[in-house]
C-alpha cells in the first residue's frame, strides 16, 4: 500500500468514527510519549492523556458519557488491570507488545479488555479499526495476539488471590517478616505459605520464584523491587 492509499484508509477510517464519536469521550493513559502522539494525532476527540494511573484518575473523567480509554501495560504505578479494575464504566482498548509473555495475555483478555492492539501495528490504521470496532459495541483483538491466544497454551498452575498477592509483594523486594508486618500476620506464617507457594509452582526459593511469575506474565519487569527507600 503507496503513502496515498494509506492516506485515504486513515481518512475513511477517522470520517467513520467521527460520525459515531457522539456521545463517546476518549482517552489515552500511558508513559510512552509515542502512544499518547499517535492517539491524540489520529483521534481528534481525544480529550484526555495521562502518563500514569494516579495521574489519569485526577483528571475530570467522564462518568455519565461511554469513555473509551486507550492504554498499554507498562505504568509506573501498575498495569492495564489495575486501570479496568479502577475504571469498570470505561471501554479498555490496550496496547501490547508483540512479545508480551503468554499468560499475561491471556490474563488481559479474560480481565474484560474490550480490544488488544499490537503497539507495532498502532501507527497505521489497525488502532483506528479497532477503536471502530469498540465503538460499534464489538471486541476487536489484533490478528498476531489471536493466533497466540488460540495456540494450544501451556500447563498453567491458577494462584489463588492471597498467593498472587504474596508473589507480587516479594517482586516488589519485601521479604516475609516486612509482608508479616504489612499484613498483620506471623512471620512464621508468611514462611509457610511461601513454602507451600514454591512446592505448588515447583521451585526452590524466592528468586526462582519471581522468574517463574515473570515468566508466566504474574509479575511485570518494571514492578521489580519498585517501592521506595523509606519503605
Amino acid at each position: 500500500m503507496n503513502p496515498e492509499q494509506t492516506r485515504q484508509q486513515i481518512q475513511a477510517l477517522q470520517r467513520a468514527i467521527a460520525e459515531l464519536q457522539q456521545g463517546w469521550r476518549i482517552a489515552v493513559c500511558s508513559a510512552d510519549e509515542r502512544l499518547i502522539g499517535i492517539a491524540s494525532l489520529l483521534l481528534e476527540g481525544c480529550e484526555f492523556a495521562a502518563d500514569s494511573i494516579a495521574e489519569l484518575l485526577a483528571l475530570p473523567l467522564p462518568s455519565q458519557h461511554n469513555l473509551l480509554l486507550i492504554c498499554d501495560d507498562e505504568l509506573a504505578d501498575g498495569g492495564a488491570l489495575e486501570l479496568i479494575e479502577r475504571l469498570p464504566q470505561a471501554t479498555v482498548l490496550v496496547c501490547l507488545d508483540a512479545s508480551i509473555a503468554q499468560e499475561r495475555l491471556n490474563q488481559l483478555w479474560r480481565s474484560g479488555a474490550a480490544g488488544l492492539c499490537c503497539r507495532q501495528h498502532c501507527g497505521g490504521g489497525r488502532l483506528l479499526q479497532t477503536v471502530l470496532m469498540l465503538m460499534r459495541g464489538l471486541q476487536s483483538l489484533d490478528p498476531l495476539l489471536g493466533e497466540r491466544l488460540r495456540e494450544q497454551p501451556p500447563r498453567l498452575i491458577p494462584l489463588r488471590n492471597n498467593e498472587q498477592h504474596l508473589l507480587e509483594l516479594l517482586a516488589r523486594g519485601f521479604n516475609s517478616r516486612e509482608i508479616a508486618a504489612l499484613e498483620q500476620r506471623r512471620s512464621d506464617t508468611i514462611r509457610r505459605q511461601l513454602s507451600a507457594l514454591y512446592r505448588k509452582v515447583g521451585v526452590r526459593d524466592q528468586r526462582a520464584l519471581i522468574a517463574w511469575g515473570l515468566g508466566h506474565g504474574l509479575v511485570r519487569p518494571r514492578d521489580l523491587a519498585c517501592r521506595t527507600p523509606d519503605h
